[in-house]
C-alpha cells in the first residue's frame, strides 16, 4: 500500500509546470509590443534624388510620398492634396513629437513637392525633411 502511494506521488512530481514559462513569454511579448515603433510606409518606392550633403534624420514618423506623376501617397493610400493636412493633423494628435519626411521621386515637379510641404506646414509641422540618396546609401 505504501509503495502505491510513493509511486503515485512520484508520477505527480514528474509533471512539468508550464505556467511560469508562459507568464515569461507573455511578459516578453507585451514588452516588445510596447517598445517597438511602427513605421508607416508611403505606398510607393520613388527614385530619390542624390545629395552630396545629405545627413541622416534621427526620426521621421510621418512619411509622405510624391510619385513621378505627382500622386501623393500616405499610409499606402493614394490621396488628394486636400487630404494631406487633416491626415498630418491626425497623426500629430497621436504623436505630437512627429516629424515629416517627404519621399519624392527625383522626376516629380518641384511645384507639387512645395504644395505638399505647404499643406504640412498648415497642419502645424515646421520640421520637414526631404528623403534623398546620399553618398552612403539611403537616408
Amino acid at each position: 500500500m505504501a509503495r502505491r502511494q510513493v509511486q503515485a506521488q512520484a508520477e505527480e512530481d514528474d509533471e512539468i509546470n508550464m505556467t511560469p514559462m508562459l507568464d515569461i513569454v507573455f511578459i516578453m511579448l507585451i514588452f516588445f509590443i510596447v517598445t517597438s515603433s511602427f513605421i508607416r510606409e508611403t505606398g510607393i518606392d520613388p527614385l530619390r534624388p542624390e545629395a552630396q550633403t545629405a545627413t541622416e534624420q534621427a526620426r521621421g514618423n510621418i512619411l509622405i510620398g510624391v510619385s513621378p506623376t505627382g500622386e501623393i501617397w500616405m499610409n499606402q493610400e493614394n490621396i488628394e492634396l486636400g487630404q494631406v493636412r487633416p491626415m498630418v493633423e491626425d497623426m500629430l494628435s497621436q504623436n505630437p513629437e512627429s516629424t515629416v519626411v517627404v519621399v519624392s521621386d527625383e522626376t516629380a515637379t518641384t511645384g507639387r513637392v512645395i504644395e505638399v510641404m505647404d499643406e504640412v506646414r498648415r497642419a502645424g509641422v515646421t520640421d520637414i525633411a526631404i528623403a534623398t540618396e546620399g553618398r552612403g546609401g539611403q537616408l
